[in-house]
């Protein structure tokens, strides 16, 4: 027999030999399992009840306690608002006659404290409608002008808008403030068609200058205002209206 064949014989004798070998040995080695778990056996056991009362007492947890349920239909608190002290007077605005106007406080009124006694007054929603009311000039013959409270319906959704928007624009002068002037003061203005703004007049003054002057700076700053509705066949709206500046607050009514 050739050498190489003796030499091919045997290599594939070796590798037959070798895979047996390892075959036997993946049969007999099993890999090892976990060893069973440990149970302890437990027995339910009824003491007497004398025994149970010599044991510790058990600790039970506080329970937590529930959120209460509110009943339907319970009215909301209502916001605290601030009445005006039945003893307190607000100053007037009612300028000194033969004094030019913003030169010195006007003269109080008949039964008005001064203004330098007692605590400031709040004002509530009833007293500035008040304080607009009082002293607001009388239309002249011709004159179809309507006042900005105006209880006319078709006036009224326009006029809501429109304090809004000159109030956003009306500032108390930080001079004026500083000072503590306070006053109301009675304007005229209109709204033409196309809601630009036409005459704009001081029909009563405050008695300071700095205030009527922020007034009527408001007014035209706040232009222009919406168009007048095509079913009010108006080329111009005309409005009376007050401006009140107290407590640092500026109010257009």
């Amino acid at each position: 027999m050739p050498r190489s064949l003796h030499f091919t014989w045997f290599l594939a004798s070796s590798l037959a030999l070798h895979g047996l070998i390892i075959a036997a040995a993946m049969l007999l080695i099993k890999p090892e399992e976990a060893p069973p778990m440990l149970t302890t056996p437990v027995k339910l056991v009824n003491l007497p009840r004398k025994e149970v009362k010599k044991l510790p007492p058990i600790e039970r947890p506080a329970p937590v306690p529930e959120r209460p349920v509110l009943p339907k239909n319970v009215p909301s608190p209502q916001p605290r608002r601030f009445e005006t002290s039945p003893n307190i007077k607000l100053p007037s605005t009612t300028p000194p006659s033969g004094i030019p106007e913003g030169s010195e406080r006007g003269k109080a009124d008949k039964g008005a404290s001064d203004t330098g006694k007692g605590p400031l007054p709040f004002l509530t929603q009833n007293d500035i409608e008040k304080l607009a009311r009082r002293g607001m000039p009388e239309r002249k013959p011709g004159d179809n002008s309507v006042t900005l409270d105006t209880d006319e319906f078709k006036f009224i959704s326009y006029n809501r808008w429109l304090k809004i928007k000159v109030e956003s624009t009306l500032k108390y002068p930080e001079l004026a403030a500083v000072s503590g002037l306070q006053g109301t003061l009675y304007i005229k203005f209109d709204i033409m068609k196309d809601g630009s703004v036409g005459n704009v007049e001081l029909l009563k003054s405050s008695g300071y200058k700095i205030l009527d002057d922020e007034a009527l700076r408001a007014i035209r700053a706040s232009a222009p205002f919406q168009p007048l509705p095509d079913d009010w066949d108006m080329d111009q709206y005309s409005i009376r209206a007050a401006v009140l500046f107290y407590l640092s607050e500026a109010y257009i009514r």
